[in-house]
């Protein structure tokens, strides 16, 4: 049998283990260090018009053809003129205690990770114009354009901050 033995402090060995262990206790500053990466990919896709899985929006529904005579391009999504504009721009996020939220308190946010029936709330129908065209409609289904998830490239991102925190931790930077 071997035996080592260890003369001096142990200080620096049981400083970095209570950092680390702090991390587990309390994760709100790695989750809140990592929220922007989640928001920054979410963004990407946003522009790249694909859900978290990779498929193509229009993969999902094509867009009504009076609709796509009128859109001047991704607004609501990604802003005509400007990133921030459009929902994508709206996009935050908030760590709490071991949780991580992201997303836009937009109300049509939802509308589109989802997709929704919109009917009217206080007359028989909808009327609205689209390609030049009165349109009179009961309801009108908006199909969902996914946006909102956690990939692969959202799980090395974590990882790799989740690294630097522990590597800080451990005194290596």
């Amino acid at each position: 049998m071997a035996f080592i033995t260890v003369d001096g402090s142990l200080e620096p060995i049981t400083s970095a283990i209570d950092r680390i262990t702090a991390i587990g206790i309390n994760p709100t500053p790695v989750l809140a260090a990592i929220g922007p990466y989640m928001v920054a990919n979410t963004q990407q896709r946003m522009r790249e018009g694909i859900d978290p899985d990779g498929v193509r929006w229009e993969d999902y529904a094509p867009l009504n053809p009076l609709y796509a005579i009128d859109k001047p391009g991704p607004s609501i999504l990604i802003g005509q003129g400007g990133f921030a504009r459009g929902l994508a721009g709206t996009l935050t996020s908030q760590a709490d205690g071991s949780s991580l939220i992201w997303g836009s308190n937009k109300e049509y946010a939802a509308v589109h990770q989802f997709g929704a029936l919109i009917q009217p709330k206080s007359a028989l129908q909808l009327s609205f114009v689209m390609g030049g065209e009165l349109i009179h409609a009961s309801s009108v289904y908006v199909p969902a354009r996914p946006y909102l998830g956690f990939t692969e490239e959202d799980r090395q991102d974590v990882i790799e901050e989740l690294d630097d925190f522990l590597t800080r931790a451990m005194g290596g930077r």
